[in-house]
């Protein structure tokens, strides 16, 4: 893995992605504890991004086949 590459993940989940991480722990560490609320919220979210990411496989899938990689 390039050094490039390594210091884009750590931007990427470390910067980026730090308010989804305090989101969630909003959700999980408020009182009083009430668990459906906040597990439909991450179900939301996990959908959302396993939505995106096979959205982009298919895509590359696709541009795979039309430019003949």
């Amino acid at each position: 893995m390039s050094q490039v590459t390594s210091i884009g993940l750590y931007v990427i989940f470390g910067v980026v992605l730090l308010p989804l991480y305090v989101m969630l722990g909003g959700w999980f560490l408020d009182d009083p504890r009430q668990l459906r609320s906040p597990l439909i919220g991450l179900g939301y979210v996990v959908g959302f991004v396993v939505a995106i990411v096979i959205g982009i496989w298919i895509l590359g899938f696709l541009l795979s086949f039309v430019l003949g990689y």
